[in-house]
This record gives structure tokens, sequence and C-alpha cells, in this order.
């Protein structure tokens, strides 16, 4: 287990001057109160009938950042926790088997604007097999899929994701290796990702 914290001292912020006719002036100003923590914790065990360990873990934060909008000041912070579940089994000296599962909530805060407060949840679950075969052949596969929820209307999406690969290990002391992998092979892949910042939320995809 593990706990970090940083604090920014004089970090730089927008402080908004918003007048009646809805004209906004920005300027640069110092602020503290900026910090960011992290913990993780896990826990890992043998399961001895399936040749394995069972892993549980969770990580989780805090982010508190600071704004100003006509004098006022406008906390925001964000909290996470992610849950996570692994299994990683070894039938045999040739062969590793893993599969997963993992969950990660988000929720944002602010002091003022509390219209623009939100939260979002992505799950995970993924498995991956490595088999070293014959003549020092290599074969390799990896699944993750992604479910997100809780965002804007075309974000709240389900990503499969696949990819393989096969590989050679040649030369003296196999020094050398020649391999072949596909990446995406569903063409599913698509990027998701939000932020938070002074005044609104952005959800991207690429």
């Amino acid at each position: 287990m593990y706990l970090t914290m940083q604090a920014t001292q004089n970090k730089i912020a927008n402080y908004d001057l918003i007048s009646q006719l809805g004209v906004k002036t920005t300027r640069p100003v110092n602020v503290n109160g900026v910090y960011n923590i992290n913990s993780n914790i896990s826990y890992s065990m043998p399961v001895r009938f399936l040749k394995g360990n069972v892993e549980i873990s969770s990580n989780s934060g805090i982010f508190r950042t600071k704004q100003f909008i006509n004098t006022v000041g406008n906390a925001i912070k964000t909290y996470s926790i992610g849950p996570e579940l692994r299994l990683d089994m070894n039938p045999t000296d040739k062969l590793n088997i893993s599969v997963g599962a993992g969950f990660n909530y988000n929720k944002t805060k602010y002091s003022l604007q509390t219209a623009l407060n939100t939260n979002y949840l992505s799950q995970e679950y993924n498995a991956s097999l490595d088999w070293e075969m014959p003549k020092r052949f290599f074969f390799a596969s990896d699944f993750t899929y992604t479910i997100n929820s809780q965002r804007a209307t075309g974000f709240n999406t389900k990503v499969p994701l696949w990819n393989l690969s096969i590989s050679k290990q040649m030369l003296k002391y196999q020094q050398g290796e020649l391999k072949f992998s596909a990446r995406d092979l569903l063409n599913k892949n698509i990027g998701i990702s939000r932020n938070t910042n002074n005044n609104y939320i952005e959800d991207s995809r690429c």
C-alpha cells in the first residue's frame, strides 16, 4: 500500500470578472489550497488448485483546484476510486493465462457552479494468454473490453480491443527475435476521455 500527496503553493489560476452585460474578463492570479492525493492498496494470495494467484487492489484519489468568479473562490474537487480483481494462472511452465475486471468511478464537485457537478463510471474486463510453443515459437493474445457510462450523449461507448502476436526466438543464446503482431483486430478502438475544467466539462474521443 502507498499514499502520495502533492501540494502546489502560489499556483496560477483564473480570476474571472463577469459584468452585468455578460462580458467576462480573465486574468491570472496566484492561489493556495491546490493539491493532489493518491493511494493504492493491493493484496494477493495463491490459488493452488488453479496453479496461480489472485490479486485484489484498489486505487483512490482526490484532486482539488481553485478559481475565482467575481471575487468569490470556486473550489473544484475530483474524487476517484477504482477497485480491481485479477487472476493469474500457470497451468504449465509454458502457458500463462490472466483474467481481470476493474471499475473506475469519478465524481467532480464545484463549490459555486453546482450545475456542473458530474460523475461517470468506466468498466474494464480483460484476458490474456502467453504460450511457449515448440521450437522457440511464442504465441500471445490479449483482449480488453471497456464500457463507458454516465457521459455525454455519443460518448457512452463499449470498446472491444483484441491484439495477437506470434514470434520466434533465434540466433545464439536466443538473442534475436522475429515477431509479427496485429493490433485492434476488430477495428473498434476508440479513446474516450473526460476533462473537468474551471468552468466547463469536456468529453473527447480519438
